[in-house]
């Protein structure tokens, strides 16, 4: 099973656009698909792509292939990740820590038991928030990632529940 993030809304459900946790598969596979690109493949293929794993070096090579056996059968065109080779350290604890505080100020607008919760999320959680505390994106979806992580303090500064 993929993170499927609550914020991502329908997404996964019709899987019209590129999920968050499909965007760091192919960070890692260092390949960019298009939306139309994303939308010409069969749903199942789509599907596939969502659970297909990435955990190993073997994995993510696995997924170019396929990826890249998909694409081709539909007759779509991949680019190469700019930027690339891209390392898992760019979203790993001591990297979501600055980016937050990059974005949303010198305490990252988390109190310190959640900085220490950040070694507790998954890659895909990482990866979403260094995804989303882009400055060319609004802060909204990054707030709602970090209340749905359990990670943002309430006008009260305690902890959400769940």
């Amino acid at each position: 099973m993929y993170r499927q993030f609550a914020l991502e809304g329908e997404v996964h459900a019709s899987l019209d656009c590129v999920p968050l946790s499909v965007r760091r598969k192919l960070d890692l596979a260092e390949l960019k698909i298009s939306l139309a690109g994303w939308q010409a493949l069969s749903r199942a293929e789509r599907l596939a792509l969502c659970h297909l794993p990435v955990d190993t070096d073997e994995d993510v090579a696995v997924y170019a292939e396929v990826l890249r056996g998909f694409a081709a059968r539909a007759g779509v065109t991949l680019a190469p990740l700019a930027g690339a080779p891209v390392r898992r350290a760019a979203w790993d604890r001591e990297s979501v820590s600055a980016r937050l505080r990059d974005r949303l100020g010198p305490d990252g607008a988390l109190d310190e038991g959640a900085l220490d919760r950040l070694a507790e999320l998954t890659e895909e959680e990482r990866y979403a928030i260094v995804k989303l505390a882009d400055p060319k994106r609004g802060p909204e979806k990054l707030r709602a990632l970090l209340g749905e992580l359990g990670l943002s303090r309430d006008a009260g500064g305690e902890r959400p529940p769940g």
